[in-house]
């Protein structure tokens, strides 16, 4: 059984305490609450206080939730309230919990030097034994007390952490939340979790406030139970013992993160390596160096740390992952130990140059750029030249330019939503400096540079792109070939120079005289703009007519709205810009309109006989526009017209305004011209309700007694209204259908960080708003289809709301529906798809650890179902996740779940897999004692066997475990033994490395291991 969320009200539970038992009258709620926590297991506990235990008075139990959440994310969240000091509580662990662990273990060997038992003889660690307590408030002041309280259940700890005896679990769940002298016990729990990497916070939530934390516990830790000094380091690394090299590796990166410059000395005279990457940095998202780490961290000792790692003969050219600690202390803009580090013989690669070139001290960058020979050898992705253009540093650029940078090299840039290259004088016009392109131009030599037929963007094109006048001229003086520019990419220069959201009619005029295109080249294919197009938009009279004297085409038909020049002019409604058109020549309207401008655009428009054509295509559109706007004239004028007459031609592009003209009137509570187009023959929609429902009653009446069908819209809205149950019983009984896909309230599933898909019912608005009683109003209104309840029980189940989804049980859903959840993540170039999580209502119960629901669900599906799509879980592999061992147990002793149902292709994992990633030393010793398979093979996309998996994450029971049960490591388990190892060693998990290299050596040594 898993640890339980400990956030219980006492009323979900309606507890009666028998106030005439004097031991129980003096206790608070905050010592009742750890005894209210065993009634969700269903266990008899004993509640103990001052060491004697106390009769507990019968309790009532009515009300009951089951919530669980992952070990790993409990030791993120926030504690129950402290169980008084000498009052505690003893549960029994869950069923099948009851462990027999190999003496082998790494930890269960490593604690006898820690602990020796009375009948041993002293060792040569014997050194080791914990030392009590510096202090009488050492435990509170050196230990996460809460983190510990999170840890009180045996179960919880069964999950982690092996016995050293039969009952051990019990004790130490006792232990940990009194005050009795058990301090030993206590440290042991710390150094075993440390040992297999196991902290207080989620690795996917890591932030530095809690990496910190962790960090101050643990140095803390040490330095309160006797550790913290030389000769305890060097013992424990003397032993040999993987457990010990563990907890060393977590003792070294904790005090290199922290600064304890006197910590890391004492490890480093102790022989830890100062060479070996494992300081997993959350900034540069890598494992790091202790060099690494400390020449690119920003405190007050980080130089005397630089310095330090040195002299115990750190390599300050070490870049196995890419950077050499050079680059760090660039990046932190650290000129110290730059100049300490480049003074012990650091290269300057081109990553450091590149980097390099943000600094403003152009004193250091000259330091750092003069040993290097090549400053080009950096290529597109880091080169110095493009680095110092693009910081607009001219002092840089002419450095470079002497040390012989190329002008002409290509680079990569972001260009149309796609990546195109252009030269640095192209990256100097992007800049928009003035002071750049006269740098760059002063060493150019080939102003046009010819590839070999490799296309690139021309400077020109971002010049122009830019809007900046003056770069855009000297450009153009310099000789950069215009008609090239005029021809790449989705626009002329005049077309670029116009969509600008400041066009200069300067810029243009520049351009017109070194012959830009006023037109795109006559063809049978519409085009979708043009300049003229462009300025009509600006609403810039000034660039039209600077347009149409450079030959621009008045009558052009474009592939978009607003199709015409003088549509352009007519939906604005401005005269001054039908005037210049029409003296042009503009005769061609269109009829494909989505607004008239002005009552004076319109009634020109039937002046010169435009008007009726227009509105026979595009009249409700145009209608509801006006409407919309509230331009209540233009709008009459347009009714006496016959604007809401559906014309027979329509016009087939999506309109701009979504509302129909009714719909439009009741939105601007227009009433007078709605009461119009109802007497006209308005047919009533589901949009046009949703909008009356908020205006006056009578006037609701009468358009529900004209309106058939269904209206999931407004039966939406009704369920978000302040009277939703009032409103939702006026639709019901004017006969209004429920059912449809409420479109225009979509945005509702978009304001959950889950990225939902589209709503399909009014029933998902209900459980997204946790409106109980509307739902059940709405599930009794009528037969729902099971994909529809399907849908919503799936969706109150990841939205933590039991209670609806246990409403929505018995209506029927579809206990086989899947909802797919779409993680997204924003660049700097836009949004791009993450991963998908797909789940059926038993997943999903599983997955959020909701047991009444889960429990329900097993007894009518196939426990063991999978299906398709990346990372997706059997109910099983989603309790084993999240570290719940009554939802293990329910669904293998019960329900016969299968304990090697296989991984999903891509990010999937057996039930042994996951628990081996994740630490879960106890559910994996039952799932193998049950005959899991341990060289199972990963996913086949983003896997890891069960031993990939323990040794990237650093952990070192696990391994062990694995390694007794058969995980091969030679022969066929070659392959899965060098992934391990290199995975292990690229997550700074050193000790676990050398952990398997030393198990493989001993099976060398003795075949008849294999």
């Amino acid at each position: 059984m898993d640890v339980q969320t400990l956030d219980f009200e006492l009323e979900w539970f309606e507890i009666r305490l028998c106030h005439d038992c004097e031991n129980w009258s003096k206790l608070s709620d905050e010592c009742v609450e750890p005894f209210i926590r065993t009634l969700n297991e269903n266990k008899e506990s004993e509640f103990h206080s001052g060491g004697e235990q106390v009769q507990a008075p019968k309790l009532k139990k009515a009300k009951y939730r089951d919530a669980y959440v992952s070990t790993i994310a409990k030791f993120s969240t926030a504690p129950s309230p402290k169980t008084p000091e000498g009052l505690f509580v003893c549960t029994p662990a869950s069923a099948g919990m009851d462990l027999i662990w190999n003496a082998s273990l790494p930890w269960l060997r490593f604690i006898k030097f820690v602990r020796p038992t009375e009948n041993e003889a002293p060792s040569p660690s014997s050194s080791l034994t914990i030392s009590p307590f510096r202090g009488t408030d050492a435990f509170s002041r050196t230990t996460n007390r809460e983190f510990m309280l999170l840890l009180e259940p045996p179960a919880a700890l069964s999950i982690l952490m092996p016995e050293e005896f039969q009952g051990q679990h019990d004790a130490l769940s006792t232990d940990l939340n009194s005050s009795t002298n058990k301090g030993r016990d206590r440290i042991a729990l710390e150094l075993f979790l440390l040992s297999n990497n196991i902290t207080s916070q989620d690795p996917a939530g890591q932030t530095e406030e809690g990496t910190r934390a962790n960090d101050e516990r643990v140095m803390s830790m040490l330095n309160d139970y006797g550790w913290r000094n030389l000769k305890h380091m060097q013992i424990l690394l003397a032993t040999g013992e993987p457990t010990a090299e563990a907890i060393a590796e977590n003792v070294f990166a904790s005090a290199l993160r922290l600064h304890d410059v006197g910590a890391v000395k004492m490890m480093l005279e102790a022989n830890m390596d100062p060479n070996n990457p494992l300081i997993e940095s959350i900034f540069f998202d890598a494992v790091l160096t202790p060099l690494q780490f400390a020449a690119g961290s920003d405190h007050e000792r980080s130089e005397e740390l630089v310095n330090l790692l040195i002299s115990y003969g750190a390599d300050v050219n070490d870049s196995g992952n890419d950077h050499p600690p050079l680059f760090y202390a660039i990046e932190n803009r650290d000129d110290k130990i730059i100049r300490a580090l480049m003074f012990h013989g650091a290269i300057v690669t081109p990553c450091c140059l590149y980097s390099a070139t943000d600094f403003t001290d152009i004193k250091v960058f000259t330091d750092i750029a003069n040993p290097c020979f090549d400053v080009n050898a950096g290529g597109s992705q880091n080169c110095a030249l493009a680095g110092a253009v693009k910081q607009c540093n001219i002092p840089m650029i002419e450095i470079l330019l002497a040390k012989g940078a190329f002008i002409n090299d290509l680079v990569t840039i972001d260009f149309e939503g796609g990546k195109e290259m252009t030269t640095i004088l192209g990256i100097g016009a992007r800049s928009g400096s003035i002071d750049v392109i006269r740098a760059l131009l002063w060493g150019c030599f080939e102003i046009n540079p010819d590839f070999d037929g490799l296309t690139y963007v021309s400077p020109l094109v971002l010049a122009v792109q830019r809007g900046n006048f003056k770069t855009t001229q000297a450009l153009l003086q310099a000789g950069v070939d215009i008609k090239l520019a005029d021809e790449q990419g989705e626009m002329t220069l005049l077309e670029r120079a116009t969509r600008h959201p400041f066009p200069s009619p300067l810029m243009c005029k520049v351009l017109i005289e070194y012959g830009a295109q006023a037109n795109r080249p006559v063809s049978t294919q519409k085009h979708e703009s043009s300049a003229l197009l462009n300025a009509l938009d600006q609403n810039s009279p000034e660039l039209v007519e600077l347009l149409i004297s450079a030959g621009a085409r008045p009558n052009d038909e474009y592939s978009k709205r607003p199709y015409t020049a003088l549509g352009a002019a007519v939906e604005r409604g401005d005269e001054v810009l039908i005037n210049i058109l029409s003296a042009a020549g503009a005769t061609f309207v269109g009829t494909r309109l989505q607004e008239i401008g002005s009552l004076c655009t319109a009634m020109s428009l039937q002046e010169s006989g435009v008007l009726q054509a227009v509105l026979s295509v595009s009249g409700p559109v145009i209608l509801a526009a006006a409407l919309s706007a509230k331009k209540t004239d233009l709008a009459q004028y347009l009714l006496e017209h016959n604007a809401d007459y559906e014309g027979l031609v329509g016009n087939e592009d999506p309109p701009l305004f979504e509302l129909a003209p009714l719909e439009a009137a009741i939105s601007a509570r227009n009433f007078i011209l709605a009461e119009k187009l109802l007497e006209r023959g308005a047919n009533v929609t589901d949009v046009a309700l949703g909008c009356a429902l908020d205006t006056d009653p009578v006037f609701l009446r009468q358009l529900l007694c004209r309106f058939h069908g269904s209206a999931p819209n407004t039966v939406g809205i009704a369920v978000l209204h302040n009277a939703s149950l009032q409103l939702l019983r006026l639709l019901q009984e004017a006969g209004v259908d429920p059912t449809g896909v409420p479109g225009s309230l979509q945005d509702i599933s978009d304001s959950f960080s889950l990225n939902l898909p589209p709503l399909e019912s009014v029933l998902e608005i209900a459980v997204f708003e946790g409106k109980r009683e509307e739902l059940q109003f709405l599930l009794q209104w009528m037969t729902w289809s099971p994909r529809k309840t399907g849908r919503a029980l799936i969706f109150a189940t990841l939205l933590n709301k039991r209670h609806i989804a246990e409403d929505i049980l018995p209506f029927d859903p579809d206990l086989n529906r899947e909802i797919t959840l779409q993680y997204t993540w924003d660049d700097d170039f836009g949004g791009y798809e993450g991963e998908q999580e797909t789940y059926t209502p038993l997943q999903a119960a599983v997955n959020r650890q909701m047991i009444p629901i889960a429990r329900a669900l097993m007894e009518k599906v196939d426990v063991n179902y999978l299906g398709p799509g990346a990372r997706r879980r059997t109910a099983l592999q989603h309790a084993v996740e999240n570290g719940n061992m009554e939802l293990v147990n329910l669904l293998i002793s019960e329900h016969g779940a299968r304990i090697d149902s296989p991984p999903a292709t891509d990010g999937g994992a057996t039930a042994l897999q996951i628990a081996s990633l994740k630490g879960y030393i106890g559910i994996a010793r039952r799932l193998l004692d049950l005959g899991a398979d341990v060289n199972e093979d990963p996913a086949e996309y983003n896997g890891r066997t069960a031993l990939q998996g323990a040794a990237e994450h650093g952990r070192i029971d696990m391994l062990q475990i694995l390694l007794d049960e058969g995980a091969l490591i030679v022969g066929e388990g070659e392959p899965q033994y060098h992934k391990a190892v290199e995975l292990a060693q690229l997550n700074g998990r050193y000790a676990a490395a050398k952990m398997l290299r030393s198990s493989r050596e001993s099976v060398y040594l003795n075949p008849s291991a294999v």
